[in-house]
C-alpha cells in the first residue's frame, strides 16, 4: 500500500529586510563646514565678538588671519574708475579774461597794424589855411609760440591695461597744456600792465585801486576795464571784507551795501562790476603781494591760439610709445596799458 500522505510544505526561513535609513529633510545628505567669507566688516564684527568669548568668532578671526598674512594674494584688491586729481584741470581764467582770435595759418610770427598818429580838427579862422595832421601807423609783430608736453610708456602698457588709460592720459595733458598756456597770458599782462602804486588790502583800499584802475584804463586805452583776475589768497581777502561785521562782497539776503556778488562755492563772481576770475597761478610766490590782482580791458589783450595737436610714434626696437601733444599761441599787447595790477612796494 502506498503512501499518500503528502509532505510537509518547507518553511522558507525569514529574511529580515535591509534597513533603510532616511535622511532627514533638516540636514543635506553631504554636510561640509560653510565657507568663510573674509571682508574687513566681518572680520571687525568677529574681533569684537572672539574678545566677548565667542568661539566660533575666535575660529573666524584665526582663519582671516592666517589668510591675509599668508596667502594675501587670494584676496583682491579692486580699484575703481575714478581717479582722484587735486592737481590740474582745464579752466584758464586768464585767457577768459582777455579777448581771443584765430592764429594765422602760417609762420611763427604776424603783424596786426596800429595807428600811431590820427587826424585832428581845429577851429579854423575864415580864409586861413586848414591845419593838417597826417594819419599814421606801424605794425605790430606778435610771435607765436608752441606749447607741447610728452609722455613715453610701454606698449605692454597700451595693450594690457584699461582702455581709459590712454583716454586719461591724453585728458591729463590737456590739462597741462591750459595751465602753460595760461601762465603764457599772465606773463604778458604783469610785463605790459601798469603799476598801480602801493596798496593795503582793506575796504577803503580796494574800493580806491578798483577805481583808479578804471580811470587809468580809460584814458589809455579809450575802453573800460570788465574783468579782474585775484589769486586765490585775495579772493579769500575780498570775501573777508566787512562793513561793521556785513561782508560787502558776498551775496546775502536784503543786503544794505552789496558791492558784489562773491561765495565760497565759486571761482567767478563779481565785484564793483567787473567779472572777477581766481587764478591759480597768479603771483604765486606772493600771493598777496605784487601782481597779485589784475584789472583788464579785455580789447587791450588778445590770445590767438591754433587748434590741439597729438602726435604718436612707436618706437620698435624697445616698444615703447612716445606720445606728443601741442598747440600753438600768441599773445598781443595791443593796448599795454590796459592791464593795471596791485603793488605793495
Amino acid at each position: 500500500m502506498s503512501d499518500t500522505t503528502a509532505p510537509a510544505p518547507a518553511v522558507e526561513e525569514a529574511v529580515e529586510a535591509a534597513k533603510v535609513e532616511t535622511v532627514s529633510a533638516s540636514r543635506p545628505a553631504f554636510y561640509t563646514t560653510p565657507r568663510l567669507e573674509f571682508t574687513k566688516a566681518k572680520y571687525l564684527e568677529n574681533s569684537v565678538r572672539a574678545k566677548l568669548g565667542d568661539d566660533a568668532a575666535r575660529q573666524y578671526v584665526m582663519a582671516a588671519d592666517d589668510t591675509t598674512s599668508n596667502n594675501s594674494g587670494l584676496i583682491p584688491t579692486r580699484q575703481t574708475t575714478d581717479i582722484i586729481n587735486p592737481l590740474s584741470n582745464a579752466d584758464r581764467p586768464a585767457v577768459d579774461s582777455v579777448s581771443s582770435g584765430v592764429l594765422p595759418d602760417a609762420g611763427m610770427s604776424f603783424e596786426i597794424p596800429k595807428l600811431t598818429a590820427v587826424p585832428t580838427v581845429g577851429e579854423e579862422a575864415e580864409a586861413a589855411a586848414i591845419d593838417e595832421t597826417g594819419m599814421t601807423n606801424e605794425f605790430l609783430s606778435v610771435s607765436v609760440k608752441k606749447y607741447a608736453g610728452g609722455q613715453t610708456f610701454s606698449v605692454e602698457l597700451l595693450d594690457r591695461s584699461s582702455p581709459a588709460f590712454f583716454d586719461e592720459l591724453v585728458r591729463q595733458m590737456e590739462y597741462a597744456y591750459a595751465k602753460a598756456t595760461d601762465v603764457a597770458v599772465i606773463a604778458g599782462l604783469v610785463a605790459g600792465g601798469t603799476d598801480g602804486g602801493n596798496r593795503t588790502l582793506d575796504a577803503a583800499g580796494f574800493l580806491d585801486f578798483v577805481s583808479d584802475a578804471s580811470v587809468s584804463v580809460y584814458k589809455g586805452t579809450l575802453g573800460t576795464a570788465t574783468n579782474i583776475l585775484v589769486s586765490p589768497e585775495q579772493w579769500g581777502n575780498i570775501m573777508n571784507l566787512a562793513d561793521a561785521g556785513r561782508p560787502i562782497y558776498q551775496n546775502l539776503i536784503g543786503p544794505s551795501n552789496q558791492g558784489g556778488n562773491l561765495s565760497g562755492g565759486a571761482v567767478r563772481g563779481n565785484v564793483l562790476g567787473l567779472n572777477l576770475r581766481v587764478a591759480r597761478n597768479l603771483a604765486t610766490a606772493a600771493p598777496t603781494g605784487d601782481n597779485s590782482i589784475i584789472i583788464i580791458n579785455p580789447d587791450s589783450y588778445t590770445w590767438y591760439e591754433s587748434s590741439r595737436f597729438r602726435l604718436q610714434t612707436n618706437v620698435a626696437l624697445n616698444g615703447q610709445i612716445e606720445v606728443a601733444y601741442y598747440g600753438y599761441g600768441a599773445l598781443a599787447t595791443k593796448v599795454a596799458a590796459g592791464a593795471y595790477k596791485w603793488m605793495v612796494a
